[in-house]
């Protein structure tokens, strides 16, 4: 197969120092045709094998792509680090469709075969097992409990303590911050002990209660003690197909894709083990006395045609991220030629499922899964292979090599495309940080619309952090954009009614306003196309389509009776377009998306449908003609007018907005429409109350301050100094000339009282008339 050398060489000039700082071939991926050479822009996406944005061209060299994308491990649910990853390459694989046109077979997995799914499952029959007869909590449990309680704190807290009512003054000791730093899972641990204890003592009358809260602690010790009995195969495939449907269904609620194929590990054994056999017969692998079989990454990566780890190869020989990449369960690695060595086949142990292989009972490895179904179904060479960041070593790298090792092809993956992590709110999503949020919790608070907004505002491949203020600004775009659809239908309603009314065409020639807004839109377009060429950044192409709104909507407000509503119409069409193409669903006349619920209202007789709009018509009449024959204020006619815009219609989910000089604008709205005017409207006469009862509060002072001057302008300068016994002698006018001791009042006191005498004077006469 021949492949482009020249921009493999450009790209090794520009990766030069990159390659420099790790210690291994650096192997880039190859194309079946040169960089286009054209002024207009061809897409390009980061490659993780690059480093790089790099032009895509298919293998097939037209417009048919393979994309295999890793799938999940289903043995809970999802959260919103899946949702960001299948969103993400949701939104990705419909541009490269449905903008691009290229026609791509997408394959996915399901893990139903995984360490995480074995010890849930197991752990889950045995409490089942052990719960379900029980009828009372009786002294031999609440032993096994208590016991389960002190191993806990001593596995996972690493401490001894006399016993369980020590808990409480031990955890009140320590620092929890310091303590989360030494122990991530620190108050994950703590809360389960906690809770063991508050069944032990106070939950014991409540059996369903009593063993939710000791589940946590009480499960590891069943599993140690019965764990290795558990050999049914129908347990371990009891958990993964519930967490798979569960799976389905907030991918569906995500409006999420499904795959062309998907694929299970559990029904791919025998191509597994025949995968691993070639891998063998080649020369890469080695099976060990216990029957497990391991791929030799010393002698694929002495070949002069492989490299290891070739996504990310600074990390080759990171024991925590090989030894989480081979799972809990595999312990004997004494075995192995090479730390960087990974299991294609394990050997099973008792309470573990079991297949026959050419080694010994056994099941399949984590990595040699997806190698094996994205092969089957796509070939030696596959186009793209998606999925998070956090599986790119040790599980991608290591699916690379056993590919390539199986097929002894240079390049087994063109394109990989890794999303970004998701951090929330600055941390890392963790459950022992208690920001850990499923998919469904997320689509409690959230529209699927709005998350998908959300992940849609960030680069695909870089990391994304889901905090309030993100979301924010995302509802208020959401809101951009409804509020310009809902007023382009109206628009286009309220112009079909002037056409239907008028005896005359109303003018459609363009004057340079229409022109400057069709400009506008082709400029839109083009900074659309260069975004999504630009390794999809779709929030360039977003907003792109949110300044066009603004632009749009400044024309409209503009223009008043002369709008030409046939450029209004294109715009709000092609922005409708792009969302569509994003993920978002476009309504059937292509004038917006869908309302965010989906929830629609049957239509019923004509008379079911016409007669709440017809008695609002009616009284509104029956309220016009009352007023009239009394004879009420033009404030009245406009009050009963706001009534029926407010209150009636609205109820009705119609809107009028109110335009200088036009007639009023008519918007029918979703219920979600609808309450948030109810709400705008709710605050605003709330202000408004609010406002009010300020004003008469501050009437109600003025008055009270006013009564009070009044009180004190009562008193006469004449008399203001008479009544009290600091004086013994006064003038004609009142002022003190002896104190009460009779001594005389001293100028700078006279100066003082005289001050006060003239503002009293100044008082009572401003409320009574002259003193004298």
């Amino acid at each position: 197969m021949s492949h482009c050398r020249s921009l493999y060489k450009l790209i090794i000039r520009n990766m030069s120092s990159t390659a420099e700082s790790v210690n291994t071939k650096v192997v880039q991926p190859k194309w079946n045709a040169p960089e286009p050479k054209q002024s207009k822009p061809v897409l390009k996406l980061y490659n993780t094998l690059t480093r790089t944005k790099v032009p895509f061209v298919p293998l097939s060299g037209t417009k048919t792509v393979s994309w295999y994308s890793c799938g999940p491990t289903v043995y809970d649910a999802s959260h919103m680090g899946h949702a960001r990853n299948y969103v993400s390459i949701d939104i990705n694989r419909r541009i490269m469709s449905e903008y691009f046109g290229y026609d791509i077979k997408f394959v996915q997995n399901v893990t139903d075969i995984d360490d995480k799914i074995i010890i849930r499952a197991r752990q889950n029959f045995l409490f089942d097992n052990f719960t379900k007869d029980v009828a009372n909590i009786d002294e031999s449990i609440v032993s096994k409990v208590t016991d389960a309680t002190m191993a806990y704190i001593v596995k996972n807290l690493n401490d001894q303590l006399p016993s369980i009512d020590e808990f409480d003054k031990w955890a009140a000791s320590l620092n929890v911050e310091d303590e989360k730093m030494k122990n991530p899972k620190f108050p994950m641990h703590t809360t389960a002990v906690s809770n063991a204890i508050s069944a032990l003592k106070e939950n014991r009358s409540d059996v369903t209660k009593f063993f939710n809260l000791s589940k946590d602690v009480l499960v590891p010790v069943l599993d140690k003690e019965l764990g290795a009995t558990v050999n049914d195969p129908e347990v371990f495939r009891k958990l993964p197909a519930s967490w798979e449907n569960d799976y389905n269904n907030d991918m569906a609620q995500l409006n999420v894709l499904p795959p062309s194929v998907t694929t299970r590990v559990s029904e791919y054994v025998p191509e597994i083990v025949e995968f691993v056999q070639r891998i063998i017969d080649n020369g890469y692998g080695y099976a060990t006395d216990d029957g497990s079989v391991y791929f030799d990454t010393v002698s694929f990566d002495s070949s002069d045609k492989h490299s290891y780890a070739k996504c990310q190869p600074w990390n080759k020989g990171q024991l925590d991220l090989i030894e989480d990449g081979e799972g809990s369960l595999s312990t004997n690695t004494k075995e192995k030629k090479s730390k960087n060595d990974f299991a294609l086949w394990k050997a099973s142990k008792p309470g573990e499922p079991e297949w026959e292989s050419p080694w010994g009972k056994g099941r399949p490895g984590w990595h040699i899964e997806c190698s094996v179904m994205a092969s089957d179904v796509l070939g030696s060479q596959i186009d793209i292979h998606s999925g998070g960041i956090d599986l790119a070593f040790p599980h991608h790298d290591n699916e690379l090599a056993q590919s390539e090792a199986c097929f002894d092809n240079e390049q087994w993956i063109n394109y990989f495309l890794h999303t970004g992590h998701l951090h929330i709110e600055g941390q890392k999503m963790s459950k022992s940080l208690k920001n850990f949020i499923t998919i469904k919790e997320a689509l409690n608070n959230y529209s699927a619309r709005q998350l998908r907004l959300v992940f849609a505002s960030a680069q695909w491949n870089n990391q994304l952090d889901f905090k309030e203020s993100l979301v924010n600004e995302v509802k208020s775009l959401e809101t951009s954009f409804n509020n310009f659809f809902q007023n382009v239908r109206a628009l286009q309603s309220d112009n079909s009614h002037k056409q239907e009314g008028m005896s005359h065409n109303i003018s459609k020639k363009l004057t340079s306003l229409e022109t400057k807004l069709l400009q506008d839109l082709q400029s839109t377009q083009e900074k659309v196309d260069i975004a999504f060429c630009d390794n999809l950044a779709t929030a360039q192409a977003i907003k792109a389509l949110s300044d066009l709104v603004t632009i749009t909507n400044s024309y409209i407000s503009s223009v008043g009776n002369d709008l030409k509503i046939e450029p209004v119409l294109d715009i709000c069409k092609y922005i409708t377009k792009i969302l569509s193409i994003i993920g978002f669903q476009a309504r059937p006349d292509n004038l917006g998306w869908v309302n965010a619920s989906g929830s629609d209202k049957s239509a019923g007789s004509l008379e079911e449908v016409a007669m709440p709009y017809v008695k609002v018509l009616s009284t509104f009449r029956d309220n016009v003609r009352s007023m009239a024959i009394e004879k009420a204020a033009l404030s009245e006619f406009l009050k009963l007018t706001d009534s029926v815009r407010d209150n009636d219609l609205l109820k009705l989910n119609i809107s009028l907005d109110d335009r200088n000089g036009q007639s009023a604008l008519v918007k029918f709205l979703t219920e979600e429409e609808k309450q948030e005017i109810v709400k705008f409207n709710e605050e605003k006469e709330a202000r408004e109350e609010a406002k009010r009862l300020k004003k008469l509060e501050q009437q109600k002072l003025k008055e009270q301050k006013e009564q009070e001057k009044k009180e004190k302008a009562k008193v006469s300068p004449l008399e203001m100094f008479k009544n009290n016994d600091l004086y013994s002698a006064w003038d004609d006018n009142g002022m003190p000339t002896k104190d009460k001791d009779g001594n005389d009042v001293t100028k700078s006191m006279t100066k003082k009282l005289k001050k006060q005498w003239d503002q009293q004077k100044k008082l009572h006469e401003e409320f009574f008339g002259s003193a004298n």
